[in-house]
Formats: structure tokens, C-alpha cells, sequence
């Protein structure tokens, strides 16, 4: 259905440039999937089964391709960007596309939602031969082949599921988009709904309780006239109010309980709740553990140290540490500045159970007889400053690198899939102060690496350069860790 679009999107006349940047390289995973993958696997279970009964050695040949999906997903919003400019600029753009989508082919689906099938494709292979293998017998001489394959396609699962994430946002920015009869373009990879739901407005004359209805975004909020319709637009926007520079103060009335002022730099609103959204925690913590300031829902919002849980606000949270998925974990001061001793790298008591039960675990997933390679490195992203960190690929995961130390110990350690990077020097452009630099690179991701001396620099290189063509290591060729 998708060459279909191509096609359709092409014979109206559509700029070539437009329909390869919406489309990507989706020609490519087509005839990959119809001219090999598929007729391999055909053959082997239609004519070859009952003499060769495996599915494992076929996958893990052709597992390698599978980063052509890689290409389709960090063009994906872009994509969803550039098909939703072109709806909105260009009527015959739009009329094309729905009169495609009415087609029988098209299943009554949207071009989005055809353009994200690709992008679910590698997670549900990935839980196709997970079930394979928990129903392949452990003898079986499939399953050596079948498990190798399971690793590589996990590794590609993950950027699909960011990606999955990214859209699930982009849906709900859509939903609403519609339920606002389009009279706001919301619909930006920037914005993200935070909260929705009815509100009572109290008139200004006579203290009268108006429905009205929020829309909190991370920029803004939209205030909202419920419409009496059972289809097309539910709700009029009576007033867009910029989240910069909004004050919220809470307002004490006799008559009207759970009331607040919400004032932007056009105008102030009192509205009411139907109950206090305090929770006994809300109640206790009033303030900010750092900065003592009070908080409130829009303005000045409660966040929670992931190390120590204490309740801080946002600027006294702007410490952050590296979490999984290469996600950050927003941190406190105090606990930002903890020296790496008293973490859990040493295994230290001194900071108490909790640290010594991940210092415990740590030690186990970081331990040098757990690793194919580890050592001390200094670690940099651009814009960014050196930062000394424990850089390790597990036994257990060979391609992935996990990254911890520094700022970092203690905390979710960052976690890189390799295949798919490249690995190669810095160019000439590019001067440090360190020495022995290297770095990894990904479409527009760059990471840069120092290491102590040129043996390890080399060292390094050669086991990620393995390891993002999708090689392990053999056991027998394990390095010695520094």
C-alpha cells in the first residue's frame, strides 16, 4: 500500500524530493523482504523443512539488512512532519492522499498510519522468534543460530521503539488537533500535552460557575468552550495563554472552594476545581527542598531527585545523569555533587542500604570478569565538557555499550546499541586538548572518547568497530581488561 502512495504521489505531478523524503528509502525494505528474506523462508518451509528444520541460519545471514529499518526510522519525523505540511499547504497533495486512503489496498487506514508499519516491523520480529525460541527444544540445532539472531534483532527493536514513542506523542497531539476543529496547529514534534480536563470558569459580574475546558502543553495552554456535538470539532479555543510568564495564585472564597487565579500577559482567569489535587505528600511538601520556594501545578512544578527522592522544582533540577536509552534522569544538587567513592562502583557502605544494594548489583554487571572489555574513559558529546566514566560491553549484551562513572555513579547507567555506528577518528576540523581521542557517529549523533594511552585508544576502536558490524567477540579472543 505504500508503493501505492509512491506511485499515486509521483503520476499527480508530486515534487520527487517530497515524496523520497516522506517515503525514504521504503523501495529498498520492499525488495529486500520480496526478493530474499521472503523466498528464502518460503523455500525453506514449503520444499526444505522436513530435511533441514531451521529458521535461525536464514535470519542471522539476513539479520544485518535489517539496519535499512534504521534509516526508514531517524527520517520518521521528518517524515510525519512533511506529510502533515503538505495536508495543510497544498489541496491537491490532500485530495490525493485521501482519495488513495478510501482505496480497497489502504485497509481504511491514514497515510500515517501505513508509514508507521515499518517502524513496528523489527519489535514484532523480535517477539515472533522470542516465542520461537521458548517453543524450539533446547537440543535443537537451530537454536544457536536462532538466539544469535535474536541479539541482533533486539538491537534494532530498540530505536524502533523510540520512534514508536515519538509517534504515540504525535497521535495525541492529532487527536487533539481534530477536537479543536484545527483552529490551532499544535501538531509539532516541540509541543507535548501534559494534561486535559474540565474546569469550572467563575464569572467575573456575578461569581456564576461557567464549563470550560484545559488544555495544559509544555508551552502553552489552550482555554477551551465545550461544543454540544456528537461529531467533527468538541471544543472552541477562547483563549491561548503562554506558560512564560504565567503567575498561579491560589484564592481563598467562602463560597467557592478549590478556586486559583491563572494570569498571563493578556489576561487572568479564576477558575475551580470540583476537588483539591493536594495528595498528603503535596500537603507536607510545600516548598522546594533547595530553594524554599513554593510550588504550583503550572509555574512551578513538583520533580523528584532520582537518587535521593526529594521533591525539587525544576531549576534546582536541572542536574542530570545519564539514564538507559540514553534518557536523563533529572538529580539534586547534593546528590550531583556525591564524590564516586561513596557510590556503588566501590562497593561502599557509607551511604546507606539502598547504595549498597546497588553497589552490590553493580558490581556484578560491571565487574571486569562480566565484561568482553572495560576501562576508565573520558567521555564528551558536543556542547558538552569531558567527564570521566566506566565504559564496559557485558558478556551478556556484546553489543551494547553501557556507559557509568563520573557524575554518573550510582544512577541508571547509559546504554548505546553499536550496530549500526561508525567508529573512526576525528577529523581534521575537530581539535582536543586530550589525547587519543576517538569517536562514535550516527546520522546526526556524535560522542567522543579519550583514553589514557594509544594501546587502549586501539584497543577500544578495533572491539567497537567489531561490534557495530554486528560481530561478538569470540570467547577465545577476549581481551584483557586495563
Amino acid at each position: 500500500s505504500k508503493l501505492v502512495f509512491c506511485a499515486k504521489l509521483s503520476e499527480a505531478g508530486i515534487p520527487n524530493e517530497v515524496i523520497t523524503g516522506i517515503f525514504s528509502n521504503i523501495s529498498s525494505i520492499y525488495c529486500f523482504h520480496g526478493q530474499f528474506l521472503l523466498p528464502e523462508l518460503k523455500t525453506r518451509i514449503t520444499d526444505e523443512w522436513n530435511t533441514n528444520p531451521r529458521l535461525g541460519d536464514i535470519l542471522q545471514k539476513l539479520a544485518p539488512f535489517l539496519k535499512m529499518y534504521g534509516e526508514y526510522v531517524k527520517n520518521f519525523d521528518r517524515a510525519m512532519d512533511m506529510v502533515n505540511t503538505w495536508i495543510q499547504r497544498s489541496s491537491p497533495f490532500k485530495d490525493i492522499i485521501q482519495n488513495i486512503q478510501k482505496q480497497e489496498i489502504c485497509g481504511n487506514l491514514t497515510l500515517q498510519h501505513h508509514m508507521l508499519e515499518p517502524v513496528q516491523r523489527i519489535p514484532r520480529y523480535e517477539l515472533l522468534l522470542k516465542d520461537y525460541l521458548k517453543k524450539l527444544p533446547g537440543e535443537s540445532p537451530d537454536r544457536k543460530d536462532a538466539e544469535k539472531s535474536l541479539e541482533l534483532i533486539s538491537t534494532a527493536a530498540n530505536h524502533s521503539n523510540a520512534a514508536i514513542r515519538k509517534m504515540e506523542k504525535m497521535h495525541k497531539l492529532l487527536e487533539v488537533y481534530e477536537r479543536l476543529g484545527g483552529e490551532e496547529d499544535i501538531v509539532n514534534p516541540a509541543n507535548e500535552l501534559i494534561k486535559e480536563g474540565h474546569i469550572q470558569k467563575l464569572s467575573a459580574k456575578n461569581g456564576t460557575a461557567q464549563d470550560r475546558y484545559l488544555f495544559l502543553f509544555n508551552s502553552m495552554i489552550l482555554y477551551c468552550v465545550p461544543k454540544l456535538r456528537l461529531m467533527g470539532q468538541k471544543f472552541s479555543v477562547r483563549e491561548k495563554i503562554d506558560i512564560a510568564g504565567l503567575q498561579v495564585q491560589e484564592i481563598v472564597k467562602q463560597n467557592a472552594a478549590h478556586t486559583f487565579s491563572i494570569t498571563g500577559k493578556k489576561r487572568s482567569l479564576e477558575l475551580q476545581t470540583r476537588k483539591s489535587s493536594k495528595t498528603k505528600r503535596d500537603k507536607e511538601k510545600q516548598a522546594c527542598k533547595s530553594c524554599s520556594e513554593s510550588f504550583n501545578s503550572i509555574t512551578k512544578r513538583r520533580h523528584h531527585c532520582k537518587q535521593c527522592g526529594a521533591v525539587i522544582c525544576a531549576k534546582c533540577s536541572e542536574f542530570k545523569t545519564f539514564a538507559d536509552n540514553s534518557r536523563n534522569n533529572r538529580v539534586c544538587k547534593d546528590c550531583f555533587q556525591l564524590p564516586s567513592a561513596t557510590l556503588c562502583i566501590s562497593g561502599s557502605e557509607s551511604a546507606g542500604e539502598q547504595k549498597k544494594k546497588i553497589g552490590m548489583e553493580k558490581q556484578n554487571v560491571w565487574g571486569v570478569e562480566n565484561s568482553i572489555f572495560c576501562s576508565h574513559l573520558l567521555f564528551q558529546e558536543k556542547g558538552k565538557t569531558w567527564c570521566k566514566v566506566w565504559v564496559t560491553i557485558p558478556k551478556t549484551e556484546p553489543l551494547v555499550l553501557y556507559l557509568q562513572g563520573g557524575n554518573q555513579d550510582g544512577r541508571v547507567p547509559r546504554s548505546i546499541p553499536l550496530p549500526g555506528y561508525e567508529v573512526d577518528f576525528p577529523h581534521s576540523g575537530e581539535r582536543f586538548e586530550s589525547k587519543y581521542v576517538f569517536k562514535l557517529s550516527q546520522s546526526q549523533q556524535t560522542m567522543y572518547f579519550s583514553a589514557e594511552d594509544e594501546d587502549l585508544q586501539i584497543k577500544w576502536m578495533d572491539i567497537l568497530t567489531k561490534a557495530a558490524k554486528g560481530e561478538t567477540q569470540d570467547s577465545n579472543e577476549e581481551s584483557n581488561n586495563p
